[in-house]
């Protein structure tokens, strides 16, 4: 007879601890701390399994797309938009000197890329893309991960993960 139940040990930091109590206490009927945690987990992977796809938007500098582009393709990434953004961050701008003159530029120019990936490659793209972009200075960009609810392929129709190949 297969056994139903098991025991899995869990070592978490105090702030952990203390986000599962929070969470735990909005519940209705108060779960236990071991409840609360189960019941967590299972969110969590029905909420990956129903969101398989993301949409990864990747602030970087101009100069570093052409690497970019060339590693994400070797990883089987399908498409890659990519558009001229300004913008500043922690560096606020920069300095330049023209003719002689100095002056200030508010916004330094950037690269935005839009990847839509499934999750079997979002690890892989973003761990890709922070790499190859790092230069160590301030300025070197952003990361920011979205899940994907739907995605439909104009000319044929095809949906979700389908679409994205």
């Amino acid at each position: 007879m297969e056994k139903l139940d098991q025991r899995i040990q869990l070592v978490a930091s105090n702030e952990f601890s203390k986000m599962v109590d929070e969470w735990r206490r909005t519940q209705s009927d108060l779960p236990s701390r071991s409840e609360a945690i189960r019941r967590l987990v299972q969110r969590g992977l029905r909420y990956e399994k129903e969101h398989p796809m993301h949409m990864i938007t990747a602030i970087i500098r101009p100069h570093k797309y052409d690497e970019v582009r060339a590693a994400l393709l070797e990883l089987g990434v399908e498409g890659i938009t990519v558009s001229q953004v300004k913008g500043f961050g922690r560096q606020r701008g920069q300095t330049e000197i023209y003719r002689g003159a100095e002056y200030e530029t508010v916004e330094v120019p950037k690269l935005r890329l839009e990847i839509a990936v499934d999750q079997n490659l979002l690890n892989q793209v973003v761990e890709t893309v922070q790499k190859i972009s790092s230069t160590g200075k301030i300025g070197d960009g952003k990361l920011f991960v979205h899940s994907l609810d739907e995605v439909v392929r104009i000319r044929t129709g095809e949906r979700d993960q389908q679409a994205l190949r």
